[in-house]
């Protein structure tokens, strides 16, 4: 980009060319001038793709030449006024500034014009392609690192890769680049350029990215010794997966490996009582270190083992949620499945976590509204929890309340006037249930099917038994058998 610019005050102009110099290093000339004989001879001489002009400088003269030459023009005034204005619109300038330039604006506007002479459009597609079959074809070609950088640009968003890959083509950042789409990153290749300015020009690219579009970006930098593309290729890919703990806005080096900690992906059942216990507690504390323990600073577990892990902490909610009815709620329901695919999806872990914790803590509120509003049917959350766990000795009414979270008198008066009989008399009947199907389908002797039913005592197993079936289990095995010979 060529740059004319022509401006009375020479330390202001001076700042405005260190600027542009220092942003766009390697393809931009910039020249000041500051009367008409000087402008002439700029004009013919640089042929400048954009002319930075103070109006208080404009006479019909300069006027005459800028119309000749028709350069892109971005106007400069100290003075707010409406014929400044007036003027501007008449040169049909792409911008009008009020002095002290706000440099920032400047910047952005350069670049939105989007001009550059340095790369026929021919060449760049002829190098691509070259630049594909030593990708993918593996070609044994030695790149030497002192002519050639090469790293690869990963957005946030996935879908946005050809919008940052047409920005950035157009951005031209650097004299000498060519640069190929994959579906979810860019690779370059750059050549005559030394690292610390290489380095300097990418932090620029990342800040300048999120500032277009609001999005993020990775960049992973091949630092290591000459070889192929592909393995160059290979090496940058392997630290990009440190986004998954890092985030974005970093430039990683591909000799920054660090080491991956495997990681039991299943749930131990001390870790599912744990879960249970925090959610009908409430304790959010204990859910946050748990879920946190995952993004430790000195700790990076294997992302697939992340993601079965947080699953399978998924499955712990999804039973809450089972229990209270909550995935009845449309919005809780497909808050859920959100969750599920960001789990098997989420490029960050970090965020992955704090979506957990934000639907964690949405369910215990869902819960907490529905009992007291009374709208969770306590006598069928009972039901339920007697047909899970009737061959529990030690399950009785107080048990069931406390897991409830109610006292156990209104559980006993709820529950006697929805299902029809006390709850004692129910859990009986669920276990003596069992345990006739226990009797006529296994060899257990009637101590071990009183025990794995819930019956400590056999003695009493048999006389309740009795009392429902109206005969000893003895001979409910004997005279079963008998009938079906």
């Amino acid at each position: 980009m060529r740059i004319l610019l022509i401006d009375r005050d020479v330390e202001e102009a001076r700042g405005i060319r260190w600027y542009i110099k220092n942003y766009f290093p390697s393809h931009v000339e910039v020249e000041h001038v500051q009367d008409t004989a000087q402008l002439q001879i700029s004009l013919e001489t640089l042929q400048p793709d954009v002319v930075i002009v103070e109006i208080e400088m404009l006479t019909p003269s300069i006027e005459k030449l800028l119309l000749r030459y028709q350069p892109r023009i971005i106007a400069l005034t100290a003075q707010p006024i409406f014929q400044h204005a007036a003027k501007a619109i008449q040169l049909q300038a792409t911008q009008l500034f009020v002095k002290p330039i706000p440099l920032e604006q400047l910047k952005a506007t350069l670049l939105a014009l989007n001009i550059d002479r340095a790369i026929p459009l021919a060449s760049e597609q002829s190098t691509d392609v070259q630049l594909y079959v030593d990708l993918y074809l593996k070609k044994p070609t030695i790149i030497d690192v002192s002519q050639k950088q090469f790293f690869i640009i990963e957005p946030s968003h996935f879908e946005s890769n050809l919008q940052l890959y047409q920005w950035f083509t157009e951005l031209h950042l650097f004299q000498q680049m060519t640069a190929l789409p994959l579906q979810n990153r860019i690779i370059c290749v750059v050549e005559n350029i030394a690292r610390d300015e290489l380095l300097k020009q990418l932090r620029l690219l990342i800040q300048e990215w999120h500032v277009v579009s609001t999005q993020y970006m990775n960049i992973a930098l091949y630092d290591g010794g000459n070889t192929t593309l592909r393995d160059m290729y290979d090496e940058a890919k392997k630290v990009l997966i440190q986004r998954f703990y890092k985030g974005y806005e970093h430039i990683f080096l591909s000799s920054e490996q660090f080491s991956i900690v495997r990681l039991d992906p299943l749930l131990t059942p001390e870790e599912q009582q744990l879960w249970i216990h925090s959610l009908e507690e409430k304790n959010t504390a204990t859910i946050k270190a748990f879920l946190y323990q995952l993004a430790k600073a000195d700790t990076f577990y294997h992302h697939d083992d992340v993601r079965i892990h947080l699953t399978s902490v998924l499955a712990q909610l999804r039973r809450y949620m089972m229990k209270y009815h909550l995935q009845q709620q449309t919005s809780i329901e497909a808050d859920y499945r959100k969750l599920f695919h960001l789990i098997l999806e989420g490029p960050i872990l970090y965020s992955i976590l704090q979506e957990m914790l934000l639907f964690t803590q949405a369910l215990i509120d869902a819960v907490e509204k529905s009992k007291e509003q009374l709208k969770a049917d306590y006598s069928e959350l009972a039901v339920e929890l007697i047909q899970r766990e009737f061959s529990d000795s030690t399950l009785n009414l107080h048990a069931v309340a406390q897991q409830l979270g109610i006292h156990p008198n209104y559980l006993s008066t709820l529950f006697s006037k929805k299902q029809g009989i006390p709850f004692k008399r129910y859990v009986q009947n669920v276990r003596i249930q069992a345990a006739c199907k226990a009797l006529l389908e296994t060899d257990a002797s009637i101590t071990e099917v009183a025990q794995l039913n819930g019956f400590e005592d056999v003695n009493y197993f048999i006389k309740v038994f009795k009392q429902h079936q109206g005969t000893t289990p003895y001979r409910y095995r004997a005279n079963n058998q008998v009938a079906q010979n």
